[in-house]
């Protein structure tokens, strides 16, 4: 953990991105604010859901927000632009059922952690193999 957490620091500084090692609201549920992010995907697309994704994780690191609260959620949504009516969407059916989807097809591929990300069935995980991964979609 303490390794963890100085790899964080040094790719902080690498990416010049600001972070609190120990945010406030941390862990959280995080699952409001991904059916939130479903909600935009599924209404105005996968660029603006990737957005929101970013904000939110802002929101968690960088701003020690509490992302499992639907005000703070709700002023992501207006940062970006976004509309409010996704607040009410991630609690649509629609939004639960990819939900439940998405998170199987990530058990079923072996991901364990964030981030995480999988190319033809192999697993990449952790800011530090971001390299491989590149590598790996160029072949």
């Amino acid at each position: 953990q303490a390794y963890r957490l100085l790899e964080l620091e040094r790719f902080a500084r690498w990416l010049q991105v600001p972070i609190h090692l120990h945010p406030r609201f941390f862990p959280v549920q995080g699952d409001d604010a991904a059916r939130r992010i479903i909600a935009v995907d599924q209404h105005d697309g996968a660029d603006a859901a990737m957005a929101l994704a970013g904000a939110v994780l802002s929101a968690c690191w960088a701003e020690e927000l509490n992302i499992s609260d639907e005000a703070t959620l709700a002023g992501l949504l207006a940062r970006c632009g976004l509309p409010a009516q996704r607040i009410e969407d991630g609690h649509s059916q629609a939004a639960q059922l990819r939900y439940e989807a998405d998170t199987q097809r990530a058990v079923d591929a072996g991901v364990f952690g964030a981030p995480s990300y999988v190319v033809d069935g192999e697993i990449f995980w952790g800011q530090d193999r971001l390299d491989f991964l590149e590598r790996r979609l160029r072949a």
